[in-house]
């Protein structure tokens, strides 16, 4: 008996420790959840961002001078050069109307009155010397560019009567600039 009682206590053995040991079954883990990363983000900025300008519709550029139909520049002519008591003195022919202004010093005009047609000025200043008249036509003061409107660049004035921009002329519509020769006396 001895011999069953080891082959029993064999089998009771075996069979409290198959009872004990734990049979692995492979079980599927949940994969973690991934971790967040941050990144760096760029900062909103500071300052207010200007969109680009538009571009600026200008009227179009006129093909000839507005301003020549409007008005004319007043023709200016020498008559004569004479001294009276040593002093010279250059008499100048302008329309009748215009205006006339002296650019610069040293040089003095008179109005004379009008004469066959034409009004008559006498300069006089230093002798052998050349001076600067400013002759205008009064008639063109309306016949000027408009300038500031935005309607054209600048540099520019817009004629309403032509719906265009021309350039700004350095002088004012129907004005010249002309050049008076004083003589010399001897």
């Amino acid at each position: 008996m001895k011999g069953n009682f080891t082959l029993v206590s064999v089998f009771v053995l075996t069979f409290m420790l198959t009872g004990c040991v734990t049979v692995f079954v492979p079980v599927d883990t949940p994969t973690p959840a991934p971790t967040a990363i941050i990144l760096p983000t760029n900062l909103p900025p500071t300052e207010t961002l200007v969109p680009p300008p538009t571009s600026v519709q200008f009227a179009p550029f006129c093909s000839a001078d507005p301003l020549a139909a409007a008005c004319s520049s007043p023709s200016v002519a020498e008559l004569s050069k004479a001294c009276i008591k040593k002093v010279p003195y250059t008499l100048v022919a302008l329309p009748p109307g215009a205006t006339f202004e002296i650019v610069g010093t040293d040089m003095t005009c008179k109005d004379e009155g009008l004469r066959a047609g034409k009004r008559n000025i006498s300069c006089t200043g230093q002798e052998l010397t050349s001076y600067n008249l400013k002759v205008c036509d009064p008639a063109c003061s309306a016949a000027l560019l408009e300038t500031d409107t935005g309607q054209c660049p600048e540099g520019y004035g817009y004629s309403a009567a032509a719906g265009c921009c021309w350039s700004v002329p350095t002088l004012k519509a129907g004005c010249v600039i002309y050049k008076v020769d004083i003589g010399g006396c001897q």
